[in-house]
Formats: C-alpha cells, sequence, structure tokens
C-alpha cells in the first residue's frame, strides 16, 4: 500500500536533496545563515516543531542560501495546518469519546453493587435452614438432645414437647403434641 507523504515530510526532502547536492557541510550551512546545527538537522528529519516565527526566518534563508524553487514557508504552513486540523480532530474524538466514560462507571459500579448484593442474599439464602424449631416450655427433646431452639433441614426428626415451628417463608406453625416425627423434604 503506498502512503501520500505529508508536507513536511516533501519539505524535508526538498531541503536534503539541496543540502546533499550543495558544496557546503551542514556545520558550514549553519555557520554561514546563524542557524543551529541541531536545528537544521530537526529540519531534514521533517521536525519542524518550534516557535513558527524562527522557523519561517530558517527556511527563508535556507531558501536563499541554497536557491530553492518552491516556497518552504508555504510548505510549512499548509503542514502545520494539517497538523493543527488533525490534532483538533483527535482532540475531537478525544471528547466524544470522554462523554461516555461517566455512564459506563456508574453502570459498572451499579451492576457490581447490585451482584454483590445478589450474592451475599444466595449465600444467606443457601445457608438458611429450612425450619427453625423453638420450645415451647422451656426445653424439647430434639433427636435425643434437649435444646431450646434448632434448625432444621432436609430430614426426619423425632421431637418430644410442645414446640413452635417457623418455616423459611416466615409462616409459624405451633405444635403441642408430647412426641411427634417431622419430616422436612423438597416438593413441588
Amino acid at each position: 500500500m503506498i502512503m501520500e507523504k505529508n508536507t513536511w515530510e516533501i519539505l524535508s526532502e526538498i531541503l536534503k536533496k539541496e543540502v546533499n547536492s550543495s558544496k557546503f557541510s551542514l556545520l558550514q550551512i549553519s555557520i554561514k545563515l546563524g542557524i543551529d546545527k541541531i536545528t537544521l538537522q530537526r529540519y531534514l528529519n521533517g521536525d519542524f516543531s518550534g516557535p513558527e516565527i524562527y522557523v519561517k526566518h530558517h527556511l527563508s534563508k535556507l531558501k536563499d542560501f541554497l536557491n530553492i524553487e518552491e516556497d518552504l514557508v508555504a510548505l510549512y504552513l499548509e503542514g502545520k495546518s494539517k497538523k493543527i486540523k488533525n490534532q483538533e480532530e483527535f482532540h475531537e474524538d478525544e471528547k466524544e469519546s470522554k462523554k461516555y466514560i461517566i455512564p459506563y462507571l456508574l453502570f459498572i459500579i451499579l451492576s457490581v453493587f447490585l451482584f454483590s448484593i445478589s450474592l451475599f442474599l444466595f449465600i444467606k439464602v443457601l445457608n438458611a435452614p429450612l425450619v427453625s424449631v423453638s420450645a415451647l416450655n422451656g426445653t424439647i427433646e430434639l433427636n435425643e438432645k434437649v435444646v431450646k431452639e434448632g434448625k432444621l433441614n432436609e430430614g426426619e426428626y423425632y421431637i418430644k414437647g410442645p414446640a413452635i415451628f417457623e418455616k423459611i417463608n416466615n409462616k409459624v406453625k405451633k405444635v403441642l403434641m408430647d412426641e411427634y416425627l417431622v419430616v422436612i423434604k423438597w416438593g413441588k
């Protein structure tokens, strides 16, 4: 794929060609024109950053000294305007994408919060007994153990003494019998 050269690349190629075909070295040109050698090297490499007034002045000096036909200042300004336009487009794209960051962050925070609550409730329900039993008159005997209250999950439980049973759905049942068998199982 052939890439189109930008204006500053064309400008640097013109300068390279003219400097290489001249009878002067880069150091000699630097001394004769009063332009820093490092700055001249940057220009030859396509780097025209720096204060516009200095770059335009340097390019005018180089055009006159090397007898260059092309308008170097015009090429420089064209490249600069394209660079500024590209930067503005980049900043517009950046602004466009930044306006969505806060809603995305809020959505993520809300999602994490709701997930945490859901997980907490799930674990609470998972660990909760299906039935809680409490003695009506002090103590009861639950599978031959004397207790005031107990937690019942699936299974069979032999109970002696009146008690109050509370299901996981908060329904309460009072049993006044002295001895009975409680069977807890899942059903449809």
